[in-house]
Order: C-alpha cells, then structure tokens, then sequence
C-alpha cells in the first residue's frame, strides 16, 4: 500500500471509529442495531450525494465503494477490531 493510500485508510479507520461511537447512545434512545445500520446507510448516501452528486451519481459511487469492501473481504485482507489497516 503506497504511503498516501495508507494515510488515506487511517484516517478512514479513524471515522470509522468515531461514527461507530455513537451507535450506543443511539441504542440507549431505543433505535435497534438494524435500525442504526440503517440510519447509517442513509447518512452514507447522503454524504456520497454531497460528493459525487444527487440521485443516481451517488448511487454509483455508493455502490463502488462496497464494491471495494466486498472485494477487500474476499481477499482475505487483515481488519483490525478498530477498523484500522494491519
């Protein structure tokens, strides 16, 4: 992994880890884990719509991006309990 790509992960890992936090407070409020997934994916796509685009152009880019945990997963790639690269 080139060293821009590394940096790039970490601090991926890093909001990982931020936004994972928050699912026990939400937990306390009464969400369920299905419901804070959920939540999470929406927020997700609002995000990617901020990058990539409205409607269909983050839908792409959301899609790619599973596309590369789907593909990370398959490999066998090294994941951490923080979500941090090995």
């Amino acid at each position: 992994m080139r060293a821009a790509e590394k940096e790039s992960a970490l601090r991926i890992a890093r909001a990982r880890k931020v936004l994972r936090s928050v699912g026990p407070k939400l937990i306390e409020h009464g969400l369920t884990v299905e419901e804070i997934a959920i939540a999470a994916a929406y927020a997700a796509f609002d995000l990617a719509e901020g990058h990539a685009g409205h409607g269909q152009a983050a839908v792409e880019w959301s899609r790619n991006a599973i596309d590369v945990i789907e593909r990370q997963i398959f490999e066998g790639g090294e994941r951490s309990a923080d979500g941090l690269p090995e």
